[in-house]
């Protein structure tokens, strides 16, 4: 076959099977152990969950994976994200996730998970603040409505995440 005939139908094949393909789906998660401490060990952990592939033969629902995404998408379009965020704190550890879906990127970082475990303290939209007599909920309740669906659809999106690699890599 000579080359511009190849190159032609290359082409078409490729057109032809762009309509049954579908986008690379992607949730990512890196935690960053914030700025070393001189003579301690560090850690870093990255965790992703992927879809590839020809579209699905069988209903969203019936695969597991799809219903992943699906709820990936609903915690999205449900909190109103459509933009990236972030809630770091310097030299702080913190979580990044990251979602690659239907050929739209979203980047949410925040140090809360990691600064609020010992529960004497609460990340806000000014920095990390000590609860001392409050209750976290109140402190949060004071919080922008953005900052706090943003929070909650990070906190969504990381448990459905673990939950996932957990359902796949648990015995």
């Amino acid at each position: 076959m000579n080359p511009p005939r190849r190159a032609l139908v290359l082409a078409l094949a490729a057109l032809c099977m762009a309509g049954f393909a579908r986008a690379e789906d992607r949730v990512s998660i890196r935690y960053t152990p914030g700025y070393p401490l001189p003579a301690r060990s560090s850690e870093r952990i990255e965790l992703r969950v992927e879809r590839s592939g020809p579209a699905p033969a069988m209903r969203a629902e019936d695969q597991e994976v799809d219903r992943f995404f699906a709820l990936v998408q609903a915690t999205l379009s449900d909190s109103g994200i459509a933009r990236d965020w972030q809630s770091v704190i310097p030299d702080a550890p913190w979580i990044e996730i990251t979602v690659e879906l239907n050929g739209q990127r979203t980047r949410l970082a925040s140090a809360h998970v990691p600064l609020e475990r010992t529960g004497n303290r609460v990340v806000t939209e000014r920095g990390v603040e000590p609860l001392g007599e409050r209750t976290r909920e109140a402190v949060l309740a004071q919080q922008s409505e953005a900052h706090r669906r943003h929070r909650v659809a990070f906190d969504r999106l990381l448990a459905l995440t673990l939950a996932r690699v957990r359902a796949q890599l648990a015995p």
